[in-house]
């Protein structure tokens, strides 16, 4: 066995490694609510440890359950700012701007808005 063959092998192995361990999880996921976890406080945590794709998928889902959540959205657009989603994050500023304009979370939104999309005349200055 060459060396080439050798690492075509691992890498084979390590990619079906990653993606059942994927599908394992996505199994095995339970909704915090449903575990008497608040999903916003465990979005929080996740976001504090830098595990931001286990934070959105929270806050997801909880937004599933509960569309009208307003902190769970304000959540979601720290998460989607820190991963640079700037798409999702101008679709969801857009579906909060009436609910918290003029109050300081919006000023916020607006700033981090300007950084991630600064053609957006959403998160224009006024």
């Amino acid at each position: 066995m060459d060396v080439f063959s050798a690492l075509a092998c691992s890498l084979a192995l390590m990619l079906a490694y990653y993606t059942l361990r994927h599908f394992w999880r996505r199994l095995r996921y339970v909704k915090p609510a449903h575990r008497g976890i608040d999903p916003i406080g465990e979005a929080e945590v996740y976001l504090a440890y830098g595990r931001t794709r286990e934070a959105v998928r929270v806050l997801k889902d909880s937004l599933r359950d509960d569309p009208n959540n307003l902190h769970a959205k304000v959540t979601l657009l720290r998460a989607y700012s820190s991963t640079r989603d700037s798409e999702a994050y101008v679709m969801l500023a857009r579906d909060v701007q009436a609910q918290v304009q003029g109050q300081p979370v919006w000023r916020t939104i607006q700033e981090n808005g300007r950084e991630l999309a600064p053609q957006e005349p959403l998160f224009a200055k006024m």
